[in-house]
């Protein structure tokens, strides 16, 4: 199976306070199956959305940001390394994304 990449990847502070890195659909789907703090709605679309990536189904940017959207979820900060922002999802606390 051909890797897929993201475009810029993304480095998750865990709840640990260690950082992940993760570049593609495979080790967001990977981390999220085994590793994952709490499974809420956004977590479910992820799975599935880095699932259909793997399969072509869809782009690996959408896995991207249905995952980043999971990490808000999941009180995980999300950085790409490029920018700074703060998101905010219905009744979810704002997530500082860090660089």
């Amino acid at each position: 199976m051909k890797e897929i990449l993201w475009h810029v990847p993304l480095s998750v502070t865990l709840q640990n306070g260690m950082a992940r890195r993760f570049t593609g659909p495979y080790d967001a789907l990977d981390f999220l199956e085994y590793e994952w703090p709490c499974h809420g709605k956004r977590y479910h679309r992820a799975v599935r959305d880095c699932r259909a990536a793997l399969s072509g189904l869809i782009s690996a940017e959408v896995a991207r940001a249905s995952f980043t959207t999971a990490c808000a979820e999941a009180s995980l900060a999300c950085s790409d390394g490029h920018i700074g922002c703060t998101f905010e999802l219905p009744g979810i606390p704002a997530t500082t994304r860090q660089h």
